[in-house]
């Protein structure tokens, strides 16, 4: 029987964990195949909810990019010390589990095999890897907490599009790339809107000081 997203990520977690706490490196080191997809949904998942966290999204997003950019040229993923080699604790890895069952559940009610020649090839697997890089670099933007969903889009694509790949799903991974395209409309118009406001006050400056 295929096993469960949910029960995947929890057995990771839980076989990997020590009483000192667990890295992601380790994690990855320690698995391959569908276990480098559940490390990406690991690394999403902080942020769910529609909430901008600048510093902690920036951080957690290069780390997606990197990843996903070693696997799109099929290099060992592995992340920089400064990341990679800080460990879990225990009690956050219970918090992890126990707050990413409900979203991974409800990805898991639609993500299943449905296996497409084009989804195994290695081009097919490049490409989605290199979304899922543009998508943690948009994570990782420094996007004030006013514009909604700034953080949260980019991270639904994330959670998709790694579980489309982790369950080789023909018909999901079209999902995630419709909402990946729109996820770069919405920030790049978000984009647009930031820069014209930063621009007229930086006229509306330089006519008070002249």
């Amino acid at each position: 029987m295929h096993e469960r997203l949910s029960e995947k990520l929890a057995q990771m977690l839980e076989q990997n964990s020590s009483s000192h706490g667990v890295s992601l490196n380790h994690l990855l080191e320690k698995t391959d195949g569908r276990g480098f997809y559940l490390v990406v949904i690991l690394l999403a998942l902080p942020f769910i909810i529609p909430m901008a966290i600048p510093g902690v999204s920036t951080v957690l997003g290069l780390s997606v990019s990197l990843l996903s950019f070693k696997l799109a040229f099929g290099v060992q993923p592995r992340l920089p010390k400064l990341m990679g080699d800080r460990t879990l604790s225990p009690d956050y890895q219970r918090k992890v589990i126990k707050g990413s069952v409900k979203i991974v559940r409800i990805v898991e009610k639609f993500a299943r095999p449905r296996r497409t020649p084009w989804m195994t090839t290695r081009i097919a697997r490049s490409f989605n890897a290199l979304l899922m890089t543009l998508m943690g670099l948009l994570l990782a933007l420094p996007f004030p907490p006013f514009p909604p969903l700034t953080n949260a889009l980019p991270c639904y694509c994330i959670i998709l599009l790694a579980a489309s790949m982790m369950e080789e799903d023909g018909v999901m991974i079209w999902f995630a790339y419709l909402l990946s395209l729109g996820t770069v409309i919405y920030l790049a118009l978000n984009i647009f809107v930031i820069f014209e406001a930063v621009k007229k006050s930086i006229e509306l400056l330089r006519g008070w000081l002249t």
